[in-house]
């Protein structure tokens, strides 16, 4: 069987925030946007990939996005774009949910139910109407985009601990959580039941297969796990994952796992790198370091067309192709 390609040229830089970044989306198919959040209590909006940077030897650098989101008072933590495009959601520290217009800039609902910082977001429902949320409160909310009501439609109080990670699979009416209490959860919507694995050390990430049948987990332990608990598969010493939340996705059809990590912590000339793992083999299929100034890549995102983002501590987002 032929080794996974995985592509790591340099394509764009985005230094268009001056604060850790720890939320990268981009636009739905074709996914010609990036929606990154910060600790900077802003969301911005930028092209994922400059026209030019096909034809550059070296990553095009961005500094100024096409538009900026600020209603936040405390760091962005996550964000979720539509299917649409003309809306999207986003949570952080000041414990509010907002949906935001695209093309007018301005937020359309804000719900304030959280008692606690809110860590994920996801849409959900016909015409993603409703929006749902994950807080250190330790509720999973669900609100509906179309009331006129400020409270939430739903509220989940099975985790002990933040509910850090959220993914949505609509085709079978589920909805996957993963919680510092070491649990991930998956809500049947439709049968109106949980099923709990337990993985004893706290989730950091969850996301689901396309298909809805495998689930991916990173945990404080510095190991990724695939189906939840039967086929963990320990990485390379240089991948850390120890301290922070730090997210990862699948991509390439659901071929590769792709994931952030931190920085080792006993030697300040390495910087942080992001991990790419075949997910039948368990072997790393790509390493990309950052500089040394890049304590921790936190989040990333994969794009269809090729694309994939990472956002890091010092406040760059760096895209590769």
């Amino acid at each position: 069987m032929p080794a996974i390609k995985f592509p790591t040229r340099h394509l764009h830089n985005l230094k268009t925030h001056n604060a850790p970044v720890n939320a990268v989306t981009f636009s739905s198919y074709p996914g010609t946007y990036i929606l990154t959040g910060s600790s900077d209590r802003a969301i911005h909006l930028s092209r994922a990939v400059p026209n030019n940077a096909g034809n550059s030897t070296q990553p095009v650098e961005t500094i100024t996005p096409i538009q900026r989101y600020e209603a936040h008072g405390y760091s962005v933590l996550d964000v979720a774009v539509a299917a649409d495009n003309a809306r999207f959601a986003s949570v952080g520290g000041d414990r509010q949910v907002f949906l935001w217009d695209v093309e007018q800039g301005s937020t359309t609902r804000r719900w304030t139910g959280h008692t606690s910082r809110v860590e994920a977001v996801q849409f959900a429902g016909d015409g993603d109407s409703v929006v749902i949320t994950g807080s250190a409160d330790t509720t999973v909310n669900l609100w509906d985009t179309r009331s006129k009501d400020y409270k939430p439609i739903q509220s989940l109080t099975e985790a002990s601990d933040t509910v850090s990670s959220l993914h949505v699979h609509m085709p079978s009416y589920s909805i996957a959580s993963g919680s510092y209490d070491g649990h991930v959860r998956v809500y049947d919507v439709r049968m109106g039941r949980t099923t709990d694995d337990v993985l004893a050390h706290p989730v950091t990430s969850i996301r689901c297969s396309a298909d809805g049948n495998v689930l991916l987990a990173s945990t404080l332990d510095g190991y990724i796990q695939k189906d939840s608990i039967s086929h963990a598969t320990k990485p390379r010493h240089t991948y850390r994952n120890a301290e922070l939340r730090v997210r990862s996705v699948f991509a390439q059809g659901d071929g590769v796992v792709l994931s952030g990590s931190e920085a080792a912590k006993n030697d300040t000339s390495l910087g942080a790198a992001v991990f790419a793992w075949d997910v039948l083999t368990g072997e790393v299929v790509a390493t990309v370091p950052m500089d040394e100034k890049v304590k921790v890549v936190s989040c990333v995102a994969w794009n269809p067309s090729g694309h994939w983002a990472g956002g890091c501590s010092d406040g760059t987002v760096r895209i590769f192709g």
